[in-house]
């Protein structure tokens, strides 16, 4: 499938500050997603990606979802960061504002 993504990157800070930093504000390129499931750690997004053409040809009844899944764990290289592991499915322009997204706020 074209459009899967399967990436981590690092974060500053332990994972439940940056579970909850998420939780009150996502990143901006989850703007098209909306958070519909979570765990202690992980945030689950997903985005209906339908096309006019599904819509008609489905007579409105069909949908189609893109879910992305972020697990947060401690590096084991170093506990003070989280690495981020994103699994699912994203157009191609978000996964590139992903990428610069986490190349902005990589630890330095």
């Amino acid at each position: 499938m074209p459009d899967q993504v399967n990436v981590s990157f690092l974060l500053a800070g332990e994972p439940p500050t940056n579970i909850a930093a998420w939780r009150a504000s996502p990143p901006p390129f989850l703007a098209d997603y909306k958070r519909v499931d979570e765990s202690y750690e992980s945030l689950v997004y997903e985005a209906n990606v339908t096309t006019t053409f599904t819509k008609v040809a489905t007579f409105g009844m069909g949908k189609t979802l893109y879910r992305m899944t972020f697990t947060f764990r401690s590096d084991p290289a170093n506990p003070a960061l989280t690495r981020v592991t994103a699994l699912g499915q994203a157009p191609e322009d978000a996964v590139f504002a992903m990428s610069a997204w986490a190349d902005d706020n990589a630890p330095s």
